[in-house]
């Protein structure tokens, strides 16, 4: 292209054509002309050679780097006497002025965008479980000034994408929550989110149609150019991410998004911590429920055929059958919640055996406690060791053994 040299050429072009690669945020029409008119002053006055092409000036972050070019040059050229001293002067004025409001300009927008982050969070602190939070994250995430986003959870290291949420497209949400679902990624490494895994660190991440180590399905299905991610941490453990870009608003994310998704992501995790506590309240208070009206049946004569009706309908039959704890129950998992704790094992221990107990796998008991099945692993061998037991069926019988005496206390010998 040939040399612009005047502001009606420059803002022809800008009406046509991609705004979108290297774009961040953008100027107003008024303030593109205004920084444009003093590039060109400038390439009058200085060397027009050290000085960037009025078509570098595409938004906020690039106008102030190339009104930085011209004041550089400006000072310089002003100390050497190489140019008239008036009309330089005048020149730095016009640039620090013009600086200053650009400056003001990203000072309010981010100030903006922390209002946005604390009417996000007092929405996320209104849900009354886990489910619902998680309906609303991704929708509420958009509202930080995103356009679309994705609330995903990390599970014995694949990461898969619970929640999408796109502007005025819940069809093209759907299409890409089911590429994400259907193709879930291994955090080994090779993704870039592994970091996020790792670090518990926010990324930044920018050319993701060329870039190596994205999640490709996703990159594919959105057409993303940018995109920032943040980690979901409850427990002390990442169970999660929020991605989230600007596709609508034809803009690369920067430091500013990245910022707020952190500080969003930071609040639904302990959004996530309150309401996981209320979900096991809930299943409490639902065991709680099923326990009384099972006593209510005992003393009205009428104990249905649940478990306890059966077991003692056999023995009225004259069967020898001993009772065995089923697996799973409300009755069981109640006691096995409110059952007296181990002195020798850790709190996150006596979690694991208490679902070990419950007749929970491996899998189950990650999924529960929110951390990876790995981890359950490790917890497993610790407990095996600390109670002298050669599998998980013989910790568990002896810790209910322990249990029932602590529960019975010291045996009285005569």
């Amino acid at each position: 292209m040939g040399e612009i040299t005047s502001r009606v050429a420059y803002m022809k072009r800008c009406d046509t054509g991609d705004r979108w690669p290297g774009r961040g945020r953008r100027m107003s029409r008024q303030q593109v002309g205004r920084v444009v008119d003093v590039l060109l002053a400038g390439r009058r006055l200085l060397d027009d050679a050290r000085l960037p092409h009025p078509e570098h000036v595409t938004d906020q972050a690039s106008a102030r780097a190339v009104l930085k070019v011209v004041w550089d040059e400006a000072v310089r050229v002003l100390g050497s006497g190489e140019a008239p001293t008036g009309e330089l002067v005048e020149l730095i004025r016009q640039v620090k002025d013009l600086d200053e409001e650009l400056l003001s300009d990203c000072l309010a927008q981010s100030d903006r965008s922390l209002q946005r982050v604390r009417a996000a969070l007092s929405a996320l602190g209104e849900a009354g479980s886990s489910t619902a939070l998680l309906d609303t994250a991704a929708q509420t995430a958009c509202s930080l000034g995103f356009d679309r986003s994705i609330v995903s959870r990390v599970a014995d290291s694949l990461w898969i994408p619970e929640r999408v949420h796109v502007e005025n497209d819940a069809a093209w949400a759907g299409e890409i929550l089911d590429l994400g679902r259907t193709h879930p990624q291994t955090l080994d490494g090779r993704l870039v989110e592994t970091e996020m895994v790792r670090r518990r660190t926010s990324l930044l991440i920018d050319q993701v149609q060329e870039r190596p180590g994205v999640n490709k399905p996703i990159a594919d299905a959105s057409m993303s150019r940018s995109y920032c991610a943040a980690p979901i941490v409850a427990h002390g453990v990442v169970i999660g991410f929020v991605h989230a870009d600007c596709y609508y608003q034809q803009r690369n994310v920067d430091a500013l998004d990245r910022q707020v998704l952190t500080m969003f992501a930071q609040g639904l995790g302990q959004a996530l911590t309150r309401t996981m506590v209320l979900d096991e309240m809930e299943l409490i208070r639902a065991d709680v429920d099923r326990l009384s009206r099972r006593l209510a049946d005992a003393r009205q004569g009428d104990l249905g055929d649940g478990f306890w009706g059966r077991e003692l309908g056999a023995a009225g039959a004259g069967e020898a059958t001993a009772p065995s704890l089923p697996a799973r129950t409300g009755t069981v998992d109640h006691f096995l919640r409110s059952a007296p704790v181990d002195p020798s094992l850790t709190r996150r221990e006596v979690d694991v055996l208490r679902l070990m107990a419950a007749g929970e796998t491996n899998a189950r008991i990650a999924t529960r406690l929110v951390i990876s099945e790995g981890t359950v692993k490790s917890h497993v061998k610790h407990i095996l060791r600390k109670l002298g037991a050669a599998n998980r069926a013989e910790a568990v019988s002896h810790w209910l053994r322990g249990q029932e005496r602590a529960a019975t206390g010291p045996v009285a010998h005569h």
